[in-house]
């Protein structure tokens, strides 16, 4: 059961709180337009919430009701660096990424295929702001300068 603050917390909001409260599972992606019934897709929206938001993104159906979005801008910045710029940033953030285990067969053996740059991109992005990232990038400029 869901309780009203978890329910505050997520900015759901309801207009009558005395009415049983029906919950339903609404994809963030719809399904009509491809997305999948995982739980990383999945939010539970009371019966009005999931009409409301019909086919819409879950981005366009809070936008819809008036809620803002937070969007992370350090993808776009990250996504313009060089992998030794991004491991700078990575080892200034204490983030080590793991080698992937290639396993070889009969005729060359296994081997480990170092962190790509997407895979340096996705998991900065986790932990560094636009702004952090850039301020990082000027100290290691500034100290290639002096």
């Amino acid at each position: 059961m869901v309780s009203v603050p978890e329910l505050e917390r997520d900015r759901i909001h309801f207009f009558d709180l005395h009415q049983p409260l029906s919950m339903g599972v609404g994809h963030k992606k719809a399904y009509a337009k491809g997305g999948s019934t995982t739980l990383k897709n999945s939010v539970a929206l009371c019966h009005r919430c999931n009409k409301l938001q019909g086919t819409d993104s879950w981005d366009v159906f809070l936008g819809k009701q008036g809620i803002t979005v937070a969007v992370n801008g350090s993808k776009g910045v990250l996504s313009k660096l060089s992998l030794p710029e991004l491991k700078y940033l990575a080892s200034k953030h204490g983030l080590k990424l793991k080698a992937t285990l290639v396993r070889g067969d009969f005729l060359s053996s296994d081997y480990h295929k170092p962190p790509s740059k997407k895979a340096y991109v996705r998991e900065l992005a986790k932990v560094v702001s636009e702004k952090d990232a850039k301020s990082d990038l000027r100290a290691l400029l500034n100290s290639r300068l002096r």
